[in-house]
Formats: structure tokens, C-alpha cells, sequence
């Protein structure tokens, strides 16, 4: 009879066990598997090799698990006849569920959430060595589940991709696990490889540039006072750069008595990429080239605009000022509940980051007011208005070529996406 309760007692410890480990690994996310691994080495290895083949995985702890279960409630009747004799089978069945139903399923698998780490390290070789002993009826549930699984349409086991990356990061700054810095930090990091150079350069519009034939007499004061320390050159018209001047040269120059020197003769060959040019090339290509400004033209090897390397910085650490700089207002103000004013050059991704809408972007349509201006055919009017899933548009202030700043209001609990 003790023999009886001790084994039943173990049985129910033994569910509980293949229960919880189910839930350990199941719960383990690709990151904390490849950690085990690099940080406990033999265990880390054999968890790793367990976690990438889930089938089996599974099966082996289902099959055990079964196997206990069916064994405790065979234990329980032959106690429960014993004691009571027959006809009270009915009521042994209603406790027993309930036991394992506490002890063997809920209460261990909220442990193995809680610990899943420690949980899987204590009980991967045991497991692995389940699996041998089991392998003969894991090769048959295998295949028969396999084919009943094509013809149902089963799934793949869910990969991490970087959009299921940038929920993570939203879900920590949500909890209160990462600070809104560094999520917005984080996010910019994560789509690093996606940005093209054209959404972080300075517009042809706004660059400045000295003609190559004009002497460093004539333009040292100008290159003084346009605060950079890299100066494009230009032949002909300013839409045709041949040239970066570096400032230290022509003031190491003038210094010499040189002031005569056209800049012809001390600028430096520029480096050209195309506009769709990804910034994270671009930075490699700055580091091998040791200049740090480069020309971008557009499809027709036109000017398009300038791009520096703190272009590229800033688009993960945020705007980076000096003291010869003033500091730009903000891209996204807002001006009371769900009503925000916004500067119309942002790209389209940072305003979506910012404000969590899903407005779409494309090649002819990177930043909010290129975006209106698609959706319109012109250069919208102030006072325009714009209805989208997101909200409504209304264009604030335009210059004769471009919008200069837009009002949006948000719908309540907006975020579903543009299909303007």
C-alpha cells in the first residue's frame, strides 16, 4: 500500500516534470538558446541542439508525459479498489484530474516560465537521453504527424525577423525596460541597412558651394563663416560639383601667403554615390575612403544633395550640434491632444517611429511633404487637407517649390496602414 502512494507521488512528479520542460523550451526565445550555448558551453550545446529540432523535442516530452500520466491513473484505481473495492473508480478519476491538473501541468509549467533557463540547463540530458530510449516511437509519431501536418497546412516554427525585433523593442519601452532614447536609438539601429542615403542628405537646394575658380583670397572669410569644415566645389554651376576643399587647407594655404591659389588647385577628388546608396555602404565607404562628405547624384547623374558622415551618426544618436550650429526646432511639436505640428522635410519612417503611424514610403516619396505632394499631383496650397487612415493633414506654411510645415490630427487610437 506505501509501495503504492510512492509511486504515485512519483508519477505525479514526473508530469509535472515533462510538463514543465514542454513549457521551458517552448518559452525560450532564439536570443536566450544561443546564449546558453555560448555561455555553458556542453549543456548550452545540447540545449541548442534540442531547441532547433522541436519536433522531436516535443514528441519525446509528450510521449513521456503521456506515458506517466496513463501509469498514475492505472496506480490511483488499483489504490482506490483496494481500499474502497469496486465502483468508486468515477470519483479517483475527478481527484486524480484535478492533482495532475495542479500539480503536474499548471503549477510546474508557471515555474519553468518563470525559471526557463535554469529550468532547460537541469534537464537537457536528460531529455536528450529520452530521446534515444524513445526513438523508435518518435520515428513512427514523426511521420505519421509529418504527413497528417502537409495535408493540414502546418506552419514552420515562426523565425526572428527584424520587424519581430522592432515589436520587442517596442514592448520593452512600453514595460519600462528601455528608455524612449534608447528605443528610438534601437529602432534606427535595427534599420541601419534599409535607409538610403537620400533620406539623410542635405537637399542640392541647401547645399553650399564656391565656384573652383575663385582664389582662397576671395572666398576664405565665406568658408569661415558657412561653419563647415568641408566645402563642395563647383564647375560651371552649382549643380556640377568636381571638388571638396577642406578648410584647414586653404586657411594652412592663406596662412602661407597663398591667398593668390584658386581652389582649384588645393581641393581634393569627391567621392559620387548614387541616391539609393544604403547608408550602412555608405559609412563603409567613408571609412575606406578617410572623407568623410560625399557627392550623391540621382539617376541621371544630376546633383542630388550632399551626405557627410554625421549624417550618418546622427540617424542613430539623434541631431549632433556645435558651437558654430543653431539648433534646428523640433521635426515633431505637439500642440495639444492628438494635434501635432510638423516640419514637412521628416522622413516619413522617423514621423511613423514618432507618432506610431504606418504612413507608406517609396523611392519618389521619402518624407511627409514629398509624400502630400505625390498624394496631391502639385505642391499643395496652405490650408490644403489630406484624409488618411492615419489622420488628417493640413498643410500649414509652403515655399514655391516645397511644403515648409503641416498640422496633423490623429484619429483616436490610430495605427493602421496607408494605402494612399
Amino acid at each position: 500500500m506505501t509501495t503504492s502512494f510512492v509511486l504515485l507521488g512519483a508519477l505525479l512528479l514526473l508530469s509535472g516534470f515533462f510538463s514543465g520542460t514542454e513549457t521551458a523550451f517552448t518559452s525560450l526565445s532564439p536570443a536566450q538558446a544561443h546564449d546558453l550555448k555560448r555561455r555553458h558551453l556542453s549543456r548550452g550545446r545540447v540545449v541548442a541542439r534540442l531547441y532547433n529540432r522541436p519536433a522531436r523535442l516535443l514528441t519525446t516530452v509528450l510521449i513521456g508525459n503521456n506515458l506517466v500520466n496513463i501509469a498514475a491513473t492505472a496506480v490511483a484505481t488499483v489504490l482506490t479498489i483496494s481500499l474502497f473495492g469496486a465502483g468508486y473508480e468515477w470519483a479517483v478519476t475527478g481527484v486524480l484530474t484535478v492533482v495532475i491538473l495542479i500539480f503536474g501541468e499548471v503549477t510546474p509549467k508557471q515555474l519553468a516560465i518563470a525559471h526557463n533557463e535554469s529550468w532547460v540547463l537541469h534537464t537537457c540530458r536528460l531529455v536528450a537521453a529520452l530521446e534515444v530510449v524513445f526513438a523508435p516511437v518518435i520515428w513512427f509519431v514523426s511521420i505519421v504527424s509529418n504527413r497528417i501536418g502537409r495535408i493540414a497546412g502546418g506552419r514552420r516554427r515562426a523565425e526572428l525577423t527584424p520587424r519581430g525585433l522592432l515589436s520587442m523593442v517596442d514592448h520593452a519601452e512600453t514595460v519600462g525596460v528601455v528608455e524612449a532614447d534608447q528605443g528610438k536609438m534601437l529602432r534606427s539601429v535595427l534599420r541601419f541597412s534599409d535607409v538610403p542615403v537620400s533620406a539623410v542628405m542635405t537637399h542640392r537646394t541647401r547645399v553650399f558651394s564656391v565656384d573652383r575658380g575663385r582664389r582662397i583670397d576671395e572666398t576664405i572669410e565665406a568658408l569661415i563663416d558657412s561653419g563647415y569644415s568641408r566645402i563642395p566645389v563647383y564647375e560651371d554651376n552649382p549643380e556640377r560639383i568636381v571638388g571638396i576643399v577642406l578648410l584647414r587647407d586653404a586657411a594652412r594655404e592663406h596662412a602661407k601667403g597663398g591667398g593668390n591659389t584658386p581652389l582649384r588647385e588645393i581641393m581634393v577628388e569627391p567621392i559620387y554615390v548614387p541616391e539609393n546608396r544604403r547608408i550602412d555602404q555608405m559609412l563603409a565607404q567613408f571609412r575606406r575612403a578617410k572623407l568623410n562628405i560625399a557627392v550623391v547624384l540621382d539617376e541621371y547623374g544630376g546633383l542630388a544633395g550632399i551626405v557627410t558622415m554625421e549624417d550618418i551618426v546622427e540617424e542613430i544618436l539623434g541631431e549632433i550640434y556645435d558651437e558654430n550650429e543653431q539648433r534646428e526646432r523640433e521635426k515633431v511639436t505637439a500642440e495639444g491632444e492628438n494635434t501635432y505640428l510638423i516640419v514637412a522635410d521628416i522622413p516619413i519612417y522617423v514621423l511613423n517611429d514618432a507618432l506610431n503611424i504606418q504612413l507608406p514610403f517609396s523611392r519618389n516619396a521619402q518624407s511627409l511633404g514629398g509624400y502630400l505632394a505625390d498624394v496631391a499631383g502639385h505642391i499643395p496650397a496652405p490650408g490644403e487637407v489630406f484624409e488618411t487612415a492615419a489622420g488628417r493633414f493640413e498643410v500649414v506654411s509652403t515655399s514655391r517649390r516645397h511644403i515648409v510645415s503641416v498640422r496633423f490630427h490623429r484619429k483616436p487610437d490610430s495605427n493602421s496602414e496607408e494605402s494612399a
